[in-house]
Formats: C-alpha cells, sequence, structure tokens
C-alpha cells in the first residue's frame, strides 16, 4: 500500500493563506493572514470513569468552566492522575467547546480538562498573543455556535477565522502591551469598586436607622418579636446532576451563590428541566419569597438576599423564606440587609473552603416586626432608595465603560496599531513555514 505523499512547504502556504481580496482589514508589510485552522488545532476533554469528591494523593483538579473562571470552589472534582487522559499546564489555552459560553477561553490552570472543554494545540505562537487573539473572537465564536439544545463550538466557523499572523517578537510586544493597559484598567475598576462600596456602606446605615425607627418603643406601638423559624415557611434547594444533559437548559429558573448580585432576581444564568427538577431535590418556590445564601465564600463579608420576581427553584446553598405574606417578606429582606454584620458575627461560621450559616440556630433569631401600617411606610421610603441609585448606577457605567475600553485595545492589538510594530522584524513568513512543517 503506497504511503500518503507529503505536500510541500509551498502547497501548504497555498492552503493556509488567506486571499489578499479576502482580507478583513489592512495589517503592517511584514505580517500575514492565514485561516485559524491551517495553523492551530486542539484536543477536546473526555470525561474520566472515576471523579473524586476530594483531594486525595496523586490527583489532579478536573478542569470545568467553574475552575477555570472561579479556581477551588465546593463543587471542585478530582481525576486520579493514573487515569488522566488530556492534561493542561499553566501555559495552554483552554477554550469552552459545549455550554452556554462556548467559545469562552481561559488560562492558567493546571489539572485534567473537562469533557465540555479544549485545549488549544499553539504551535511556535505566542500564548498570549493567540490567548488575546480567541478572546476577542469570543462574540464571533458563541453567537455561531451549532447544536439545537446544548451550543456547541462550530469547528467550520472556528477554523475558517482569519488569523493576522505578525512576527514572534512582535507577537509577545502586543501581548505585553495588552497586559500592561488591562492592568492599568483593572486597577482603576479596582479605585471605581471602592468607591462604590463606600456608597454602599452609607446606603446600608441609612436603611439600618428606617428599618429601626421606632424600635426604641416597640411595645407601645404594638410590635411584635418572634423567632424566623414561627414566621416563613423555610424551603431547601438542590442541584440535578451535572452529567445528564436532559436536566439542564430547561425553562424553570435556578438560582446559585452568583445569581445572588442583585435585590431583585426575574433571570438567571442557569436554567433547570422538569426531568431535572423531578429527578433531584430541588423544589419549586414561589414569586415573592425571599431567597438567601447560606453557604459560600462571600458569607465573609455579605449576606445575599433576594426578592423573587418569578417562581424558581435555588441550589442547596440557598434558603427560601416565605411567610405567606408579600410585605413581611419584603420587610424580612430589608431586615437583613440593616442587620447584616450582626447576623453575620452571629450565625456564620467558617469551614475548611467556604462559610456558611449555622442555620438551626439562625432560625430561632428573634425577629421585630413593626404593625403593618408602619412596615409599608418603611419599605416606600426603602424601595425609593433603590430607586434613586443615580450614583451606584454611574459606578456601573464607568466599570462597563471599562470593559468596552478592552474590548477597542483587542480591536486595535489584531491591526497592528498599539505603536509596537517594528518594520525591521523578520517578516511572518518566516514563522509560518516553521509552523506548518511542525503539522
Amino acid at each position: 500500500m503506497s504511503k500518503k505523499k507529503q505536500k510541500s512547504i509551498e502547497e501548504l502556504l497555498e492552503e493556509a493563506l488567506v486571499p489578499e481580496e479576502e482580507h478583513p482589514y489592512k495589517v503592517p508589510e511584514n505580517w500575514v493572514w492565514v485561516r485559524l485552522g491551517s495553523v492551530i488545532s486542539s484536543v477536546k476533554g473526555k470525561k474520566p470513569k472515576e471523579l473524586l469528591e476530594t483531594k486525595e494523593s496523586k490527583s489532579i483538579p478536573y478542569v470545568t468552566i467553574d475552575y477555570l473562571t472561579n479556581g477551588v470552589t465546593e463543587e471542585t472534582k478530582y481525576v486520579p492522575e493514573q487515569i488522566s487522559k488530556v492534561r493542561c499546564n499553566k501555559e495552554d489555552i483552554l477554550m469552552v467547546w459545549d455550554g452556554a459560553r462556548s467559545g469562552f477561553v481561559g488560562r492558567g490552570v493546571e489539572g485534567e480538562v473537562g469533557s465540555t472543554l479544549a485545549k488549544i494545540e499553539k504551535r511556535k505562537f505566542d500564548t498570549g498573543y493567540l490567548y488575546y487573539f480567541l478572546k476577542s473572537k469570543y462574540e464571533y465564536i458563541n453567537n455561531n455556535h451549532r447544536g439545537t439544545g446544548i451550543p456547541h463550538v462550530n469547528p467550520e466557523v472556528l477554523w475558517n477565522i482569519p488569523f493576522p499572523v505578525s512576527p514572534l517578537n512582535e507577537q509577545k510586544r502586543i501581548a505585553e502591551k495588552i497586559e500592561r493597559l488591562f492592568a492599568k484598567i483593572d486597577e482603576a475598576k479596582r479605585l471605581i469598586e471602592e468607591v462604590k462600596e463606600s456608597f454602599e456602606l452609607r446606603k446600608i446605615s441609612i436603611i439600618k436607622k428606617i428599618i429601626d425607627e421606632g424600635k426604641e418603643d416597640a411595645q407601645q406601638r404594638g410590635w411584635k418579636f418572634a423567632a424566623i423559624k414561627n414566621i416563613f415557611e423555610i424551603k431547601g434547594g438542590g442541584t440535578p446532576s451535572k452529567s445528564n444533559e436532559s436536566y439542564w437548559n430547561g425553562t424553570i429558573p435556578w438560582i446559585s451563590a452568583k445569581d445572588m448580585k442583585t435585590l431583585y432576581i426575574q433571570e438567571t444564568k442557569d436554567y433547570i428541566t422538569e426531568e431535572g427538577l423531578n429527578n433531584s431535590s430541588a423544589k419549586m418556590v414561589t414569586k415573592g419569597s425571599i431567597a438567601m445564601v447560606v453557604r459560600s465564600g462571600i458569607l465573609q463579608h455579605s449576606l445575599p438576599v433576594a426578592y423573587l420576581m418569578t417562581d424558581c427553584t435555588v441550589n442547596q446553598d440557598l434558603k427560601v423564606f416565605n411567610s405567606g405574606d408579600e410585605l413581611v417578606n419584603k420587610y424580612f429582606l430589608w431586615y437583613v440587609k440593616a442587620n447584616e454584620k450582626y447576623l453575620l458575627n452571629e450565625y456564620s461560621k467558617a469551614g475548611t473552603t467556604v462559610n456558611s450559616i449555622e442555620f438551626e440556630k439562625f432560625k430561632s433569631h428573634i425577629m421585630s416586626i413593626p404593625p403593618r401600617e408602619e412596615i409599608e411606610k418603611k419599605i416606600i421610603k426603602l424601595e425609593s432608595i433603590v430607586n434613586k441609585e443615580n450614583e451606584i448606577k454611574m459606578y456601573v457605567d464607568q466599570i462597563l465603560q471599562l470593559e468596552n475600553l478592552k474590548h477597542a485595545i483587542l480591536h486595535k492589538a489584531f491591526r497592528g496599531e498599539l505603536g509596537t510594530n517594528d518594520p525591521t522584524d523578520e517578516h511572518a513568513i518566516g514563522l509560518l513555514k516553521e509552523v506548518l512543517k511542525s503539522k
């Protein structure tokens, strides 16, 4: 049987190079345009036969999108090294291949590549340069996915993306400048967040003042005092198996701690199916109830609560409170916000990886409840604070502008417009030939 004839470098170049009439835009003279798939490939992660709930000797993290973006959490699983199939190290670029965030890229982690991710084989290109290029294409890749249920990266879309190859030294300069500029932007965002936090603290003091108004004459004013467990019906939550695709991407909102960043929740990041609901400890909770985080690292400094604007489910790290009276529910929301620091100091306990609320103890907390007329007046005042949060909105808008600035930097970077290009660098065609020979 005759061997397949190996292609010459000229034939490989002809296949790789993008015809001039198809160039998306003009780049410096010593750059070249290629189809991404002609110089880059990927290795899909595999679901191992065994996953460990805790880290053991000679085991490595199972890298999911959650691990890629958040590091070690209570949901991190581990893989015995001896059954590892696709390993990644901190120099590797990973792309989310399956799921709502398909096309998202990350780097800087070590472990076993998860089945919904793929490791990008970068060959001789600078890691930072390729990473930021793929990052700049996230929305395009994500918006052009394939799959009617769970979205997947469409290889035809990904590998046909025109990729501007600059000389290797220029790639390094571009990546370094992007990182310097991004670091300055992140520092600016940090300072804005500090100012925003200061404003939030002032807001909390106003909320507490409104909640406590009249408390000094509580008995004369007809206030009642009762344990939380005697006021509310309390429900926990659960998580359908992540390994069963039929349980996810449905129409039932499923709240986790990552959704608890606002006082009112209408939409969630994740949704489950009726099948997922029926085959897990997740329970439906009703609109108008109050959700509270009871297990999370965020409990080190905050006690998130939220008013549910729709019927939904929650995961096991949340509890849901419903008195049957929407007004009392709303009052509980503001009561927790006003007394957040006290409640955390009194009922939060540190765990090995996350903090949690000592819930049996918390349920016995005695809560003060004013007469209905007073509650109504308090809530009107409290909700007016939310409606007048223009200052916070301004800070949020500034952060959004900084994120847009990052997009503008990436836009310029791959056009050779960051002021880093050296026309005396060796033409990128030489690097391209090395890459094609190494395939």
